[in-house]
């Protein structure tokens, strides 16, 4: 048995022992919260009632887990996928079947989707929000396309920031450590008269991979800010701005030279809600997101621009309500506004798209025990006809301890922006292997998925279970293929088909408020027909599983352990990684000032097990440590 599988045995032996002690912490790391979720149909639910697999990483876990980015924690979710390809474009996948964009997740901050318009995905580094800002995160582990739409594809991960009310204090946090890593932040928040407030600011500075020319600085600026205009109206207006400079390049300075790229971050959100009774409310939101890329150089003597530019602004309306004691429905609609600008993918001029969506979702409860939700939304676009994602599931609530549920649902994902007017007619071999263009209108790809899962509280709600086994069956993909005009040019088409088998197991132990048992699990085979080019099959890891365990010890000690395991994999279009296996250690010492001032040292050690391939096989993290001091004040 190696060092790492006997520390996983006997760490629940210390938890337990830990338990005859008297605790003496009056600031637990762990508090005892409702599992109430918002994601899964936009209706309030608990988690033993939500139609669909869910996971929720709360700030005990972001706490627990010592991660610095908000991508590290998604390693915390069965069945999900976090690489570098490089350390300012992390790559962060549900089930495979694409590159370094998942464009099959649909992202959302606060319910407003901030996914990017050009290419789908997101620039995780780029976007002005901090993890200290996080309450939770919600990730539905499926598609959810007829609640957020199409680029629900595959699930969503719904980012919910701290409410002003819960965050006034002032912070000071540092922390240093290998690969000269730099990080400082400040935050303040407080309230005058109706209007809470919070800022927040960070620097980061990091070398980044092995065997790259990788460093990067970035500084974001963050607020939140929260209106009581009466007793039925409130506004939230966040407002969020980065910059960051990254570096670019090789070994090889002839083919892949050293360079900088520049990337600004821009997020507004207004959002205005009234309730007109506990049951019923309406809300208006009005978003905007720009990304903007500027990087200048030349490989093998040809001089290149790859600036980037992506925006996006959408207005949405939504109205909950309860017409009778036993039915709860959602409905609204929305427009959005896509535009982009990629000279060396699509050509000089700017790409715009438009789309109208309508929605609903009704949540009926009969023979007190059962719950069906059937939803469905209807959105047009420039680019194809009125495409529909239909939604439905029976939850059977037993002894109010085990959820028995089976949903079917048709979800589709729009190609993006890039994909539907791509246009590369040169050759560069840091960016772009072959010349490719888009020829057709890209119909949208679907998914049809069958699932059965069941949600289990034991121990009054301290162990949680939830296993999902689902089918999906996926039609028009979308692949390069030969021209047969000429074959010097690929083009970008749908058509592709496949299917996958996926089985998910999540647990959640909580036996008090200082400990935390957190592990996932899943298996997932996909199989492809045809030979289009896209290795499908290998591009989510077979096997993969996470383990967070924390306790907080007596006199003020937190400690815990992360542990990550993938299968081989391969993403689209790049070669073959192995194995991972990742142990993260966090030790933490709190120290009481006054009353309302504390100090917390934390010792860190990532990637324990050495440095391992990431994104492709030249791509390599090494094990890390750092050292990061917090001060606060209430």
């Amino acid at each position: 048995m190696n060092k790492s599988a006997r520390v996983l045995l006997l760490f629940p032996l210390i938890v337990n022992a830990g338990h005859a002690i008297e605790n003496t912490n009056d600031d637990p790391f762990f508090f005892p919260q409702a599992p109430i979720v918002l994601s899964a149909t936009r209706l309030k639910q608990p988690l033993s009632k939500a139609p669909a697999a869910t996971t929720v990483i709360d700030k005990a876990m972001i706490k627990a887990s010592g991660a610095k980015e908000i991508t590290e924690l998604f390693r915390l979710v069965p069945g999900m996928n976090v690489s570098y390809k490089r350390k300012h474009l992390p790559a962060v996948s549900y089930h495979g079947m694409g590159d370094e964009f998942a464009r099959g997740m649909q992202v959302l901050v606060d319910g407003h989707s901030i996914y990017s318009a050009s290419f789908g995905g997101l620039f995780w580094v780029d976007y002005p929000l901090l993890i200290e800002d996080i309450e939770r995160i919600e990730i539905i582990r499926g598609p959810a396309a007829a609640t957020f739409g199409p680029n629900a594809f595959l699930g969503v991960i719904n980012i919910i920031t701290t409410h002003t009310s819960q965050d006034q204090v002032s912070q000071a946090n540092f922390r240093a450590g290998s690969n000269n890593y730099y990080r400082g932040t400040l935050r303040h928040g407080g309230q005058w008269k109706d209007l809470g407030y919070h800022f927040s600011f960070s620097h980061n500075e990091d070398d980044g991979l092995e065997n790259l020319v990788d460093r990067q600085v970035i500084s974001k600026f963050s607020s939140r800010f929260d209106y009581q205009l009466s007793n039925k109206d409130t506004l939230q207006y966040n407002f969020g701005y980065s910059e960051g400079k990254h570096s670019l390049g090789t070994e090889n300075s002839l083919i892949d030279p050293s360079r900088y790229e520049r990337g600004t971050g821009l997020a507004h959100s207004l959002r205005w809600e009234h309730q007109f009774s506990p049951n019923e409310q309406t809300t208006l939101q009005l978003t905007h997101n720009r990304h903007d890329m500027r990087t200048n150089f030349s490989s093998n003597g040809l001089p290149t621009n790859n600036n980037q530019l992506s925006e996006r602004i959408d207005l949405e309306f939504q109205h909950t309500l309860s017409p009778y004691d036993n039915i709860r429905m959602v409905w609204g609609l929305g427009s959005r506004l896509d535009r982009m600008r990629l000279p060396l993918w699509t050509g000089d001029d700017d790409k715009s798209n438009v789309l109208y969506r309508i929605f609903s979702n009704i949540e009926w409860t009969f023979l007190d025990n059962f719950h069906v939700n059937a939803g469905a939304l209807l959105e047009k676009n420039a680019y194809t006809h009125v495409d529909i994602s239909p939604k439905i599931s029976l939850n059977y609530l037993f002894l109010d301890q085990h959820n028995f549920r089976i949903m079917a649902s048709k979800a589709s994902r729009m190609p993006a922006l890039g994909e539907q007017n791509l246009n590369v007619k040169q050759v560069i071999p840091t960016l772009i292997s072959v010349r490719a263009q888009t020829n057709e209108t890209l119909k949208p790809v679907e998914v049809i998925t069958y699932e059965i899962g069941h949600h289990g509280q034991f121990f009054n709600q301290h162990f949680i279970t939830d296993i999902k086994l689902a089918h999906q069956r996926f039609t028009r993909l979308v692949f390069l293929s030969v021209n047969p005009d000429n074959p010097t040019v690929l083009d970008y088409k749908s058509g592709d088909v496949a299917t996958a088998l996926n089985v998910e197991i999540q647990v959640d132990y909580k036996p008090q408020k200082n400990a935390l048992l957190h592990m996932g699990y899943s298996w997932i085979n996909i199989n492809h027909r045809g030979d289009r080019g896209n290795n499908y099959r290998e591009s989510a890891p077979h096997h993969s599983a996470n383990v967070l365990l924390a306790y907080e010890f007596p006199y003020q000690w937190q400690a815990s352990l992360g542990y990550y395991y993938r299968d081989e994999m391969q993403y689209f279009r790049t070669t073959p990684i192995g194995s991972f296996q990742r142990l993260d250690l966090v030790l933490r010492k709190t120290i009481k000032l006054t009353r309302s001032q504390k100090l917390e040292l934390s010792l860190i050690h990532q990637n324990n097990l050495g440095s391992k391939e990431e994104f492709e096989a030249r791509n390599r993290l090494s094990d890390q440590t750092f050292f990061e001091i917090s001060y606060q004040y209430d």
